[in-house]
């Protein structure tokens, strides 16, 4: 293949740059996160990006945001948690209460736990992660932030609880995309304790994330059969196309509808067959 001459290869780097530039300016000053979290989040925002870009990509390391220090195995998975949670504030939502009450299912390394407690600092918090390395990292972030009210168990969320296969990736620690489905997981299969999330509602939760890849739906199901549901006020659930499930995605639709939520869809963006529905109780 023909190399582009020297002054269009040096064009096209400056293009690179401005580009990346710009778009670091906007994640950093006129994101949501910057609206919910002031000055601040901007200033420890450009600090990170700056360093994500001379970093190894895929190293362990930790960061400053919104008041908080978090540790992480992966930057890659760390900037892409960051960008979700933080600056585009995918779970951001208005309670009724300074102390909401919520669930963090697939709390991974800690990240939305944070910016739960940033949002709503009084916030009661049940968080679950079951992979043994990430959930150290959420363990270690609860402790070095001094959160309270947040309680973390090593534990999947499925539909009946008891124990689950659980796939994951030896060489991608705490990763995010550890998975009770083989096809999403890894290569590596192992037993883990489960707990069936509709046992532990017991009152009413404010916000429920379900990001638990790939048993939301037997979630779903079980919440709606037992009127569990009924419970919670309002959830953002990933959602992922598995070959097993292919009526999923409209299934689980269907049944939050029924049961009186507004219901809004945005598929992923690139190639991945993942989005998130959005429930809310009108």
């Amino acid at each position: 293949m023909a190399r582009l001459p020297a002054g269009h290869q040096r064009r096209a780097g400056v293009t690179h740059i401005v580009t990346r530039t710009a778009r670091t300016l906007r994640n950093a000053f006129l994101s949501r996160g910057c609206r919910l979290f002031g000055p601040g989040f901007a200033r420890d925002y450009l600090r990170f990006a700056w360093r994500a870009r001379r970093m190894n990509s895929i190293g362990p390391g930790s960061l400053d945001i919104a008041g908080f220090r978090i540790d992480y195995a992966n930057q890659s998975h760390a900037l892409f948690l960051l960008h979700e949670i933080f600056v585009n504030a995918a779970y951001e939502f208005r309670a009724a209460t300074e102390r909401p009450r919520i669930i963090d299912a697939g709390a991974n390394i800690g990240m939305a736990v944070l910016f739960f407690k940033a949002l709503y600092p009084a916030a009661e918090i049940m968080a679950f992660e079951p992979d043994a390395q990430a959930f150290g990292l959420l363990s270690r972030a609860i402790a070095s932030n001094r959160l309270t009210g947040v309680a973390a168990e090593q534990a999947a969320v499925t539909e009946h609880g008891g124990s689950v296969a659980f796939y994951r990736d030896p060489a991608n620690p705490a990763s995010i995309a550890a998975s009770v489905d083989p096809g999403w997981g890894g290569p590596v299969r192992e037993e883990v304790r489960a707990i069936r999330l509709s046992d532990r509602l017991t009152a009413q939760v404010d916000f429920l994330k379900l990001d638990i890849e790939g048993a939301e739906y037997g979630v779903v199901r079980d919440l709606v059969a037992t009127g569990k549901v009924m419970l919670v006020r309002e959830a953002v659930i990933e959602y992922h196309h598995l070959a097993d499930q292919p009526g999923g995605l409209d299934e689980m639709i269907r049944s939050l509808t029924a049961c009186g939520f507004a219901i809004e869809q945005k598929a992923g963006s690139g190639a991945l067959p993942v989005g998130v529905v959005h429930a809310r109780r009108p």
